[in-house]
C-alpha cells in the first residue's frame, strides 16, 4: 500500500496501475479501539479471518490480490 500522511494516515492499494482500495486511520499509536478495525476491514474488503492474517503478517500481497479477484474487486 502507498501510505500518505496528512491529518490522518491514508493508505492506497494499487494493482496494475489502478487504484483499488483506499483506507485511513488516525496517527495515534496503540490498539485501535471501537468500530475502527471493523471499518478498516470493510474498506479493505476482507472478512475477519483474512483481516487477522493481514494484521499478523502472513497475508502477502499476492494473496490479497487473489482475495480481491475472487470477490470481483479486481478483474
Amino acid at each position: 500500500m502507498v501510505i500518505k500522511d496528512s491529518r490522518d494516515r491514508h493508505a492506497q492499494f494499487f494493482e496494475g496501475g489502478k487504484l483499488i482500495i483506499v483506507t485511513k486511520r488516525s496517527h495515534g499509536s496503540g490498539k485501535l479501539d471501537g468500530n475502527i478495525p471493523h471499518m478498516i476491514r470493510q474498506q479493505m474488503r476482507l472478512n475477519e479471518a483474512q483481516f487477522a492474517d493481514l494484521i499478523a503478517c502472513p497475508l502477502r500481497r499476492e494473496d490479497y490480490v487473489k482475495i480481491l479477484k475472487e470477490k470481483g474487486h479486481i478483474q
